[in-house]
Order: C-alpha cells, then structure tokens, then sequence
C-alpha cells in the first residue's frame, strides 16, 4: 500500500493508539517537501533533526574522523554548494569523510552526511564527488529515512497492537527507530535519490550526467573487488544504493536523469578536485594502524603485532580481527578501559564476570605487563583471552574456534599473537606511515603496468592504478595526464 493510501485509511482508533506511544515524533501525513506527495511520516522536521543528531553522536563513536583539514573542508564546500540548490536548502548540512578505506557514502535524517576516504580515492572530478553528496542531499530531502522509519514503526505498532498493554512494544520502540534510520532503501527510493541529485547537480552548475558517470566507477570498484574477492575467499562488502544491481544504461536510471536539462559547459572541476586529494591515504591510515603482510603496525600508539602465516586481518574500526583459514578460529583486539587500581588479572577476572578461568599466566615485556587466560564462557565455547597494560592504554584481546574440539589446536597461535605484542621498532617507522594518493604527469611510453613496476602495493598494482584513474579494465594513461599514483 502507498503512503497516500495509508493516510487515508487510519481509523481514528489506531490514530489514538499511535498518539500515545509517538507523540513525541508524530506529524501525521504531510506533504514531502521534495515531492510534493502527502507521505506517511511519524516525525516532524525538529524530531527529524534531533534524531539525526543522536545518531550523528553514535556515528562518532563507531567511525574515526579523517584528520586531513584540506579535504574535509573541500567536501565540506562542495556539499554546501549542492545543498543550498536542494529543497531543504535551510536545513544546516553537515559533510564528513570518515577515515576508513571503505568505498561508501550515506546520510542521516536532517542532513548529516558521510563519505568514507577510500570512496574519495576513486574519484576523478568535483563534478563526481557533487554526483555523491547529491544523492545523498536527495534522501535528505525526500524524507526517505523518516518515512521508512514511519512505515516500519507503524507495520511494527500495527502487529503488536496487544502488547501495547503489556508494555512490550515501547521498549522496542527506540532499537527500531535507530535500525530504521540506518539501515539502506529500496530500488525506488534510490531511483529517486539519483533524480533529485541529477537535479540538484544542474541547478549547482555540473552536469546531471555526473550521476550516470559515478555509476561507473562504482560499477567498476565492484568488478574489481569480486575478481579480488575469487582469489582471496572473502566476500565483498558493496556500496549500498541503485548502482549494485543497476548499469549505467537502466532505462528507469536514464529516464530520471534525463529528465534534467544538461548543462552546457557544466562543471567538471577535475584538477581542482584531484588537488584536493592529493597525498590522501589509500588503504588503511597512520591513524588507524597499517597491516603490512604478517604484521600490524600502528605508530601512534606504538605497537607491533605478528600473526601467523595463513591468518587474514582485518582493520576495523573499533577492533583488530584476525582469522585462521577458512575461519576456523579469531582473536580480536580492542582497546579496553582504563580500570584504575585494576592488576591485569583483575581486570580480566572482572571482564569475564562468573566465567570459569584456567590457565591464567601473567604476562612480561618491556614497558607492559598483562595476564591472559582460558575462560569456559558456555558448554559449547571455549575462549583464550588477555589483557595488556601499555602506556597507560589497555589492550583487551578475545579468542576462540568455531568447534569447541578444535580449540587446543589453535590457542598455541592465540597465544603467540597476544606474545608478539610490543613496541613498534624505529625500522618500521615508515611502512607504519601507510600509503597515500600522489600525482604525476603522465609522460610519452609511460603504461600502468611501468608504473605499477615501482608502487609499493604488493597485488593487483597495474589495475588497482587503472581503477583510481578511471581506466579500468584496459585502459592507458595519455602523455601529459594529470594521474594518480601510490607511494
């Protein structure tokens, strides 16, 4: 059933019901400021705004903020310029890249943006970075958030009518409102998402085709990534929106876009977006620690680990996540909180609460001191667990298998992982520095495959090389192109 239709099919009874468990967000049915429709919508603009602000303060706490200045004001100033040609041009826009090697962009109710550094990297113009804020402007603008929050709190309202008096549906109420506004929309609504931002795009001075153009280089990150994916074993993490199952040349995609007067002489701004980003990290940050082969490397805090051949990493935000082959075992590390009077045993002893531990063994090197341990946490699992005391930072690690039976087979790899911890040696300095986007000018002969000769990136160089200069599959640098490199 359509918005419309479910606005005109609300008894006053259930009208009541909602009153008393929304009020604090209801609106009703109100007309969509981008089009025009009356939609079904359970918050009004301020609850939208203040909604968007908590989970603002949520995203800042699960995601580090990229610290170079030059490019979070440059995508601040290009979002600005395609916001105030939106149709919520008062809404007070925030744009943030976020410091992970992720290719993704998203938005939150009232107009809080994000775009990840590693999406940036494969970027080749301003007119495209506008292409990505402009869509995500366009769920801003067209409530999408907010009426798929109503939709799912109504379905949910609707279905639990009778725990109402019990007083089991409002406790759900805010996990649902939090899912709901993160979560990713349905094919219409990023259709008309690329519409708006084709629209906004013109009315900013770029041309629309810049929605299409972005189509491609996402289209061509995700080819890329199953070919990497084939090779390696894991699964490929996509962009969420319409270009995951929708080519450049979808007749629904071409339509809305087209719609949109092109813009003669439109903006490109391709030097001037490629100076913005020039000496960006690629990959994973300083900030955020470097995995180099083996070996992680995190230079602000001063830490070095090893892991054994065959275990994969990965570098997430809030955690280190290692896994054995075919993900028979993990071991994580986080970082802990300081517990002031805490040994280390203590510490771990108050982590796992009433946990069974066995095996405790204190912990020694230089400058730290922990203590680690075998918790039975369930008949079915079995856990190696640590803690470390370094630099007045606490280092928490967690491990275990998949079978119960196969834990001794791995815990003597846990434990020499959580034995490796120590100080980042002075000859690891600059690989703990990571890699960064540089310019160069193409000159007469040179290949991506000569380039890709002296790039420090280990696999994939000549095509890793073509994707950032939007050149993939087979195409080659021109003499005297401005292009991207790694060092």
């Amino acid at each position: 059933m359509s918005a419309k239709g479910f606005c005109s099919v609300i008894t006053n009874k259930l009208f009541l019901v909602l009153l008393g468990i929304t009020l604090p967000f209801l609106q009703g049915c109100s007309v969509n400021p981008a089009t025009g429709d009356n939609d079904f919508v359970l918050m009004s603009e301020e609850g939208e705004i203040s909604a968007g602000h908590e989970q603002a303060i949520k995203i800042l706490e699960q995601y580090p903020i990229y610290k170079g200045q030059k490019v979070q004001s440059y995508v601040q100033r290009v979002g600005q310029k395609v916001a105030s040609n939106s149709h919520r041009s008062s809404l007070k826009y925030q744009f943030t890249v976020i410091d992970t090697p992720d290719i993704n962009a998203f938005a939150l109710p009232g107009g809080f943006i994000y775009i990840h550094r590693g999406l940036l990297a494969y970027l080749n113009s301003e007119a495209e970075l506008a292409a990505v804020l402009a869509h995500e402007i366009g769920h801003v603008t067209a409530r999408h958030g907010v009426r798929q929050y109503s939709m799912e709190l109504s379905t949910q309202i609707l279905t639990q009518l009778v725990g109402i008096y019990a007083g089991g549906l409002a406790a759900n109420l805010t996990d649902l409102a939090s899912d709901a506004l993160l979560s990713g929309y349905g094919r219409d609504h990023e259709l008309e998402a690329d519409g708006f931002g084709a629209q906004y795009l013109a009315n900013s001075g770029y041309d629309p085709q810049a929605m299409i153009e972005i189509i491609d280089v996402l289209k061509q990150q995700e080819t890329f990534s199953y070919l990497k994916a084939e090779d390696s074993g894991q699964k490929v993490a996509n962009y969420h929106g319409l270009f995951s199952t929708h080519p450049r040349n979808d007749e629904r995609l071409q339509q809305v876009v087209g719609q949109v007067t092109t813009i003669a002489g439109g903006k490109v701004g391709r030097d001037s977006f490629l100076q913005a980003i020039d000496g960006i990290a690629f990959g994973n940050s300083e900030d955020q620690g470097i995995i180099d082969g083996r070996n992680f490397l995190h230079k602000p805090l001063g830490i070095k680990l090893e892991y054994p051949e065959g275990w994969s990493l990965q570098n997430q935000p809030k955690q280190l996540l290692a896994q054995a082959p075919g993900e028979r075992a993990f071991l994580v590390m986080q970082m802990g909180e300081i517990k002031d009077g805490f040994s280390p045993e203590e510490y771990l002893q108050d982590m796992i609460q009433r946990s069974r531990m066995w095996r405790g063994e204190e912990l020694r090197g230089p400058g730290y001191a922990g203590y680690s341990a075998v918790v039975s946490a369930s008949r079915r699992s079995l856990y190696r667990v640590a803690v470390i005391y370094y630099r007045g930072d606490v280092y928490e690690f967690i491990g275990s298998t998949k079978r119960r039976g196969e834990f001794n087979d791995y815990d003597q790899s846990m434990k020499d992982i959580i034995a490796s911890f120590g100080k980042l040696p002075p000859s690891d300095y600059e690989k703990a520095e990571g890699l960064h986007i540089k310019l160069v000018r193409a000159r007469s002969g040179d290949t991506y495959t000569t380039l890709s000769a002296s790039s420090p990136i280990t696999q994939y160089a000549d095509q890793q090389l073509r994707l950032l200069n939007d050149d993939y599959p087979e195409g080659e640098p021109a003499p005297g192109e401005l292009i991207k490199v790694v060092y």
